[in-house]
């Protein structure tokens, strides 16, 4: 028997700040927002994947507040990968095989073949800070990521930035 680790998201030094733009931005509870799943269709066929949503990420939480191709709702954070994205605000995480990157291979979701795939271009509120992530998964890897579709999600990333109020 073997024993596979998760790498937990270390929390981003401006934590108490960016917990405190999320629960002003008027995202929390936003659930099935036709603007948001819209553009989280548009993602999920951008990468021709089974699943995209809209992840915020506060508190011990991560909310999916829209989706194409999956469940909306509130989940435990420490097993987010989308926990994961909001650490480098200005840079998309791009996982061509999510197996293959120890610090997702423990993942539950990865273990269980849910996901190989795995996309998050950063939600940047006006203040600079990342409220959490449009994501785009696959059950398959995809040995290479356009970067034109990179600099798509990340416009689409944009777009829900701009529904805050």
């Amino acid at each position: 028997m073997s024993i596979t680790l998760y790498n937990l998201a270390p929390v981003p030094s401006n934590e108490p700040a960016r917990n405190r733009a999320v629960h002003a931005s008027g995202l929390i509870g936003n659930i099935d927002n036709p603007a948001l799943g819209e553009i989280a269709e548009h993602a999920k066929l951008l990468f021709h994947a089974e699943w995209a949503g809209v992840a915020l990420i506060f508190d011990t939480v991560q909310e999916v507040i829209a989706s194409s191709g999956g469940r909306l709702g509130r989940y435990d954070r420490a097993r987010s990968m989308s926990a994961h994205a909001i650490l480098t605000p200005s840079e998309v995480l791009c996982l061509p095989d999510a197996e293959g990157d120890e610090r997702f291979r423990g993942n539950p979701f990865v273990r269980v073949g849910l996901i190989r795939f795995f996309v998050a271009a950063p939600i940047i509120d006006a203040q600079g800070y990342a409220l959490g992530a449009l994501c785009v998964s696959k059950r398959s890897p995809q040995k290479v990521i356009d970067p034109v579709h990179v600099t798509k999600l990340q416009a689409l990333a944009a777009q829900v930035a701009r529904t805050v109020h």
